[in-house]
């Protein structure tokens, strides 16, 4: 008894059978058996040729997604703690700042001898100090990233 000729008519495929070899090829996970059955088929089947070339260009330009949103995730993280630190820090120093210009600054209002527009004008500057201050806080506390409603 004679083997078969594998030339004498065309491949055939199931279309589970399809479909899995062309996901497997592409994702270059395929064995070099699996490779070469769906090749000798897309050499009798040109039409299907033209879908695993668009799942290649497809997988092509999505190939690096995964990696990129990984390191903007790591990149992300790291920069969240140094913000935290400078903000920390920021806080810090402008409390100390406040503290201590606010301590001499209500001394020279509440100081019975200053003159009156110098009390006047130390009030004015701590009370714009305070509204400006406290309106920047407040922007920034409010401040709504869109991109951090997006969850990986």
């Amino acid at each position: 008894m004679t083997s078969p000729d594998p030339t004498s008519g065309p491949p055939t495929l199931s279309d589970d059978r399809l479909a899995e070899l062309m996901v497997k090829v592409v994702d270059e996970v395929a064995s070099p058996a699996e490779r070469e059955e769906l090749m000798s088929y897309l050499v009798k089947h040109p039409e299907d040729r033209a879908e695993l070339d668009a799942q290649r260009a497809l997988r092509a330009v999505t190939r690096g997604w995964g990696a990129r949103l990984e390191a903007d995730l790591r990149a992300h993280q790291a920069s969240s703690w140094q913000l935290t630190a400078q903000r920390v820090g920021l806080a810090l120093l402008l409390g100390g700042f406040a503290l201590l210009t606010g301590f001499g600054l209500v001394q020279a209002t509440l100081d019975a001898q200053a003159p009156w527009p110098l009390r006047l004008g130390v009030g004015a500057l701590t009370g714009g100090l305070v509204l400006t201050l406290g309106g920047l806080a407040a922007q920034r506390l409010n401040h709504h990233d869109p991109y951090d409603d997006v969850h990986l």
